[in-house]
């Protein structure tokens, strides 16, 4: 009795001392400190060391879960959590943390999801987002989905690598998806021939499909390229049935066991469901779960949800996951003691692929290697380098093959995997072919050189090349399938080309849009739907294209193609804009009532609908409309679009004059002076008043006094007048002003002017305008001070820029004084100019200069020559040339035929605008020419400010 209760005292101690021991472990103890501090990742590394250590204990998948979590690495967080709760079913802190992370994680990957077919739609031939979508579903274990977008996905990239046919096969495994699996594989295995996981994954699927001899060479080329690779091993003794004694017909007097039994009936008939049943049964009997795990995952393609199914499925899963951890915790107590354990470190990695846990493997590896960094063994270092290439570390890889041929520079294997390498990465492909080339000097008829060869020149693109290769390997083996692989790879790559050709149609003419020439794209356009199959799409773009070239009877039928699979509203809205640009007012609102109805809250096809009720002559509709939208919360270039839009609306009535009045108040000062030297001198001041009454009309009034004066006396005109201006289209605006002149406080006289104009600016400006006013104030003589009679002139001016740059300006002035002269009588003339030239610079302009004056009688009072002309080169120099500063100075250089002179002039000219309603002019000339056979000289200038007050 005293020995028991000693025994259980014992017990108790030690289990307390482990479980001191287990809380206090510095390892954990150091993760946690970290993990305080935010530094997760030095706790993973801690924690790796700690779980390496207590493999047994959930509290370390716990910690390191928590680590991912705070990474964002969900999915490592999520494969801990589970690790966990598999070890601590019922502790609740871990299903908490599992379903927080999952909930997280999986928003996340519906965003994903959501954003890759965003991108799908602008660009469907992008094999990228097919998988991401693929992994996404993946992840989320929605498997059915995930084998949809992994099969879209193998649609468009023809060279998917095998980790992703790895995944791939797993999900369908997933579906028992096992006959299309086989397919997909058998395609892999021979376009990887070297990859060992691809071999052991075809071995399995076409060994649950009963074809145990296929099964058989698969299982064996998978170990022919990794010897000790256990998922393979284990599958070939499955195939063979190493393990067991297998008869086709026994004899009499041999005994044939049951498993032997029911796998010669199920090669006779691999449909017998019932005799595959009864084999698993046998098989859980004698402990052989994997080959139980085997022929379950064939009976799920048909029996998953039955209990029958599922009782087995749940006991051989739960037994074959315990078994390999099993083996994993081994190891890892091997390597905890011995770090250094190579065969350890061989097996573990062997166990984590076959888990599918490459991370783990990866892990095992790099810290074997990181204390052993000069290790020596080849075949170690060579499966080191196949494992990092296949975990997607080609840089270490190369780094690995690099060194190991340093140090076995004439080894032709690893010759030809470092060549692989670089085929794979399509990368460093001229040290592939000086190894390729150097075994293939020594090994003519070497068939994996020739096949890896062959891809380097599809690589190239040299497809007469490749080919070639191809050729010379059919000699060897006209019927394997790596041949057929090439062959097809070739003539893939061939089609891909083409169609790479193709497409840079389609993006030259896109280039062509960019630059602004639509009607030169469509060549391009129409050459790449004759060879393309274009989709909906391509079919809107091509509208588009057609649109902005002004094509629109053919952009119309571009979008009905795009619309002709389905409805699409960007290209139905296209189509309604065409129909309003060929003002087919009716259909148009037609099209953009039913847009709205589908898209209420579009601003596009809502403004739109307003402006086509506007060019139907419904503008009340209109107006509802663009009130409405006013309503919502649109940003201010919104804004401003649709009050432009109501500004354009017609107003009948009183309201019209009255909804947007005033429209505008000016007021233009301004200052003018002129002197020569004959003694003649003029000044005038004064300013115009304006009121926009609307748009089209306004009102206004004018001031101006002036002082005309000589050596000998000077007089005072003093003129009112009111002035009625239109602006009925943009650009175009007539004016007319009527009034009278007080002339020195005695004498009224009549006072008219009228004009109209159209003006682009910095392109093209015509006038037209007519003044009517006393002789003294027109013509610029100082002889008609005191002389009363009435003048008028009829000007016409025009200015055109064409894009070359070149420039043409032209006036014609016709001049009528009522002189009244006892011989003559009333006098006529014209003023003719005419300059031509261009812009030599985009600050210089320059060119030729004609004038011609002629008039009816050659006065005594003012300057009246018959047939005056002159020639002259003239520049301009802008200083300043931009939107709210222009600053010119130019000059002219003559000469005037008849009087043997020659004319000098300077000119300058400013615009300013000081404030977006307040704006300043100038002008001012000075120069010499010849009048009446004598020199003329004059200076003058003029200055006027303009400011409205709205």
């Amino acid at each position: 009795m005293p020995i028991r209760v000693l025994f259980i005292i014992l017990l108790v101690l030690t289990t307390i001392t482990a479980q001191q021991k287990k809380s206090d472990d510095p390892l954990k103890k150091q993760a946690m400190a970290h993990m305080s501090a935010g530094r997760y990742g030095e706790a993973i590394d801690l924690l790796n060391k700690y779980i390496s250590s207590n493999p047994r204990e959930s509290d370390g998948y716990n910690l390191r879960a928590l680590c991912f979590e705070k990474r964002t690495e969900y999915n490592y967080a999520v494969l801990d959590f589970r690790r966990a709760i598999k070890l601590s079913p019922n502790n609740n802190e871990y299903q908490k943390n599992l379903d927080r992370v999952i909930s997280v994680w999986y928003k996340i990957l519906d965003k994903k999801i959501e954003g890759h077919k965003r991108e799908i739609a602008i660009d469907p031939g992008n094999p990228f987002n097919y998988l991401e979508i693929g992994k996404s579903y993946r992840n989320k274990e929605e498997w059915i989905l995930a084998e949809e977008w992994y099969d879209r996905y193998l649609e468009k990239d023809k060279d998917a690598s095998p980790d992703e046919i790895i995944r791939y096969s797993e999900i369908l495994t997933k579906n028992g998806s096992i006959t299309k699996g086989e397919k997909i594989l058998k395609i892999y295995v021979d376009r990887y021939p070297e990859d060992w996981r691809l071999w052991s994954r075809y071995g399995y699927f076409t060994l649950w499909l009963g074809k145990y001899k296929i099964a058989e060479e698969a299982f064996t080329n998978a170990l022919e390229i990794k010897p000790f690779f256990l998922e393979a091993k284990d599958g070939l003794d499955l195939a063979t049935k190493n393990a067991y004694v297998t008869q086709q017909d026994p004899r009499a007097f041999e005994k044939e066991y049951p498993i032997d039994r029911y796998y010669r009936m199920l090669r006779a008939n691999p449909d017998d469901d019932e005799s595959r049943f009864r084999l698993v049964d046998e098989l859980i009997k004698a402990e052989r779960i994997e080959e139980a795990y085997q022929q379950l995952i064939v009976l799920g393609t048909t029996y998953s949800g039955d209990p029958r199914f599922e009782e087995k499925w749940a006991y051989v899963t739960d037994f074959r996951d315990n078994v390999y951890r099993n083996r994993i915790e081994m190891y890892q107590e091997r390597l905890a003691k011995n770090p250094l354990d190579k065969e350890a470190v061989k097996k573990l990695a062997e166990y984590y692929e076959y888990l599918q846990e490459y991370d783990n493997a990866m892990m095992t590896l790099d810290d074997y290697f990181n204390q052993v960094p000069n290790e020596t063994d080849p075949q170690l270092r060579f499966q080191y380098a196949r494992v990092s290439a296949w975990g997607r570390d080609f840089e270490k890889a190369i780094v690995i093959m690099d060194n190991l041929l340093n140090d076995y520079p004439n080894n032709l294997d690893y010759q030809l995997f470092r060549s692989q390498l670089s085929i794979w990465n399509n990368r460093d492909v001229e040290v592939a072919r000086e190894y390729l080339t150097n075994i293939l000097e020594k090994q003519p008829n070497n068939f994996d050189a020739l096949v890896a060869m062959g891809s380097l020149k599809v690589i190239d693109r040299d497809f007469i090349a490749a080919q070639e290769y191809a050729d010379r390997a059919k000699e060897i083996d006209p019927r394997h399938n790596d041949v057929i692989t090439l062959q097809s790879n070739i003539d893939f790559q061939k089609m891909r080309v083409e169609e790479e050709r193709i497409f840079g149609i389609l993006q030259e003419g896109r280039e062509m849009v960019l630059n602004d020439d639509c009607a030169g794209a469509l060549p391009y356009y129409e050459d790449y739907l004759s060879q393309a199959e274009p989709n909906a799409l391509i079919y809107k773009e091509y509208g588009d294209v057609l649109f902005c070239a002004q094509e629109y009877e053919q952009a119309l039928r571009a979008y009905d193609d795009a619309l002709a699979d389905g409805y699409y509203f960007d290209a139905a809205l296209q189509r309604a804009k065409v129909l309003y640009t060929l003002r087919d007012s009716v259909k148009a609102v037609e099209a953009f009532q039913e847009l709205v109805r589908d898209e209420p809250d579009n601003f596009e096809a809502n403004l739109y609908l307003g402006d086509s009720y506007a060019q139907l002559g419904e503008s009340d509709s209109a107006r509802n409309k663009y009130e409405e939208l006013l309503t919502w919360d649109l940003d201010s270039i919104e804004v401003e679009m649709v009050e432009l839009r109501q500004s354009w609306l017609p107003v009948t009535g009183l309201s019209a004059i009255f909804a947007t009045f005033p429209n505008y108040i000016g007021f233009a000062p301004s200052v003018s002076a002129y002197s020569d030297n004959i003694g003649f001198r003029y000044l005038n001041y004064g300013g115009r008043l304006e009121l926009g009454v609307n748009t089209y009309l306004s009102l206004g009034t004018s001031f101006y006094r002036a002082h005309v004066g000589s050596t000998n006396a000077d007089i005072t005109f003093t003129t009112f007048k009111g002035h009625i201006f239109l602006s009925l289209l943009q650009n175009l605006r007539f004016g007319v002003g009527i009034g009278s002149t007080n002339i020195g406080g005695f004498t009224n006289r009549e006072a008219l002017d009228a004009s109209v104009s159209y003006e682009k600016p910095d392109v093209f400006r015509l006038s037209a305008t007519y003044t009517a006013a006393d002789a003294a104030i027109l013509l610029y003589s100082p002889d008609l001070i005191f002389s009363r009679f009435g003048a008028s002139i009829l000007r016409f001016d025009g200015k055109y820029v064409h894009p070359s740059k070149f420039m043409i300006s032209s006036y014609f002035q016709y001049l009528r004084i009522g002189e009244a002269d006892p011989d003559f009588g009333d006098n006529q003339g014209n003023d003719f100019q005419l300059r031509l030239g261009r812009f030599f610079w985009e600050d210089l302009a320059a060119g030729y200069e004609y004038f011609y004056q002629n008039y009816r009688y050659d006065s005594d009072f003012y300057y009246s020559p018959i047939d005056f002309n002159s020639h002259s080169i003239w520049a301009d120099w802008y200083l300043e040339n931009q939107k709210d500063l222009r600053l010119i100075i130019g000059g002219k250089l003559g000469y005037v035929p008849e009087s043997d002179f020659v004319i000098l002039q300077a000119n300058g000219e400013l615009f300013y605008r000081i404030l977006e309603n307040l704006q300043l002019s100038g002008n001012v000339a000075g120069g010499s020419t010849s009048r009446d056979n004598t020199s003329y000289r004059f200076v003058s200038f003029a200055l006027s400010l303009y400011w409205n007050f709205l």
